[in-house]
């Protein structure tokens, strides 16, 4: 999980590793960047407004790196302009969450689903 709120970062991992998952954390898009390839997480939940490089930036250097491409990535931010998703979109997400529009269940049924197809 990529995030930068603090609050909703413990949330979201509270509720997923509830849920069985092993979360691992950063919290700029840098950090992101240096953490993902080595990790290879099944998946990836990406906010786009992060410090030190953007949301759209991680998702652009993950999906051309042949390591990272693979990956899923869901989107959960708080920009809901249509050329932002659709950019996001171009780059091969999995799916896009308005943050105020979704619960935490939500969230996590979602990433349930995207890794049961990814393990299939």
């Amino acid at each position: 999980m990529v995030e930068d709120d603090n609050i909703l970062a413990k949330a979201i991992t509270a509720a997923l590793t509830d849920a069985g998952f092993k979360v691992e954390a950063a919290i700029d898009g840098q950090e992101a960047i240096d953490k993902i390839p080595t990790a290879k997480p099944d998946l990836v939940l990406l906010d786009l407004l992060l410090p030190k490089k953007s949301g759209e930036e991680v998702l652009a250097e993950l999906k051309k790196d042949e390591a990272t491409k693979d990956i899923p990535v869901l989107i959960a931010t708080v920009k809901d302009d249509n050329d932002t998703i659709s950019r996001c979109v171009a780059l091969g997400i999995r799916g896009y969450f308005i943050k105020a529009h979704y619960t935490l269940d939500q969230i996590v049924e979602t990433i349930e689903k995207v890794v049961a197809e990814r393990g299939k």
